[in-house]
């Protein structure tokens, strides 16, 4: 009876760290340009914004990279400009059948020298 019981509470642990795991977001590390590289004067602005939808709060729908995937749509508008002055908005919204979460971010692209 007790191997039972462990079984059971071993399962149980197996599947909190399977869903725990499927669900961590990956961080995103921003560039940091040359201070000496970059002309500040000729700043421009640039954004982008990324979503993702839970469904019946439970089913991750491109959740978990939407932080990268706004990162790297900067990076392509950017193009060869530095990027700097980022922020970072977090945003979510009510679906009939789960919840959306949105990242957005804006900054400033600078032309090398």
């Amino acid at each position: 009876m007790k191997l039972s019981r462990m079984k059971a509470w071993g399962f149980v642990a197996i599947a909190a760290m399977a869903v725990s795991i499927g669900c961590a977001g990956h961080p995103v590390k921003f560039a940091t340009p040359e201070p000496q590289q970059v002309d500040r004067t000729e700043g421009r602005p640039i954004a982008a914004k990324a979503c993702g939808f839970q469904l019946l709060l439970f089913f991750p729908i491109s959740i978990n990279g939407r932080a990268e995937r706004a990162y790297q749509s900067l990076l392509a508008q950017a193009g060869s400009d530095s990027i700097a002055d980022i922020s970072v908005a977090e945003s979510w919204y009510w679906g009939f059948v789960g919840t959306g979460y949105c990242t957005e971010m804006q900054a400033t692209a600078y032309p090398r020298i």
